[in-house]
């Protein structure tokens, strides 16, 4: 195992094991947490028991850059205090890691089969709210069908997603350790 990547959710754990490059994900366990103060528990653990390098993947919860910045660093300071000289990178997807859904209008148009016209109302309402959007207009079952019918074009457009590129960064970096 060169890695943990530790998230809140399962359905978020089923979307990076989707989206990531099967490449990258080569002796790479990826954990649902089941919510904040548990990702900070469980990454605590694994790099105390397992000394292997965290990846946390949490939903900053807020657009305001004061409480994002402030929510880093509480999780990395709770997290890297245990640390000593194991890798750990903290990646808050802003405001939730719904947003990637919502990041190519053309592509969440298809998927939904939605007008890209029609799909203004959905794009306001994601800007602040994503998680509540998905659940507007896709619901909970959809979301595991729009993870699933995700094609590699698709993937490719969501891989460049700025937290989904920090994860691919740092992932890289990692195996690029392990080969030396």
């Amino acid at each position: 195992m060169i890695a943990y990547i530790v998230c809140e959710g399962i359905t978020d754990a089923q979307l990076l094991q989707r989206i990531l490059p099967k490449e990258l994900l080569n002796d790479v366990e990826i954990v649902a947490a089941g919510g904040l103060s548990a990702i900070k528990s469980l990454a605590r653990s694994l790099i105390v028991r397992r000394q292997v390098p965290v990846v946390i993947v949490a939903d900053a919860d807020s657009v305001e850059p004061n409480v994002i910045h402030e929510r880093l660093n509480s999780i990395e300071e709770i997290v890297k205090s245990v640390a000593i000289s194991t890798s750990v990178k903290v990646i808050l997807a802003v405001p939730s890691i719904e947003i990637i859904f919502f990041e190519d209008i053309l592509l969440l148009s298809r998927l939904l089969e939605y007008d890209p016209s029609q799909a203004q109302e959905m794009m306001n309402l994601a800007k602040s709210q994503p998680d509540k959007a998905v659940r507007k207009f896709l619901g909970r079952s959809k979301k595991n069908k729009l993870i699933n019918q995700l094609t590699n074009d698709d993937l490719e457009i969501l891989r460049k997603v700025p937290f989904i590129q920090e994860i691919i960064y740092f992932l890289q970096s990692l195996q690029e350790t392990a080969k030396v």
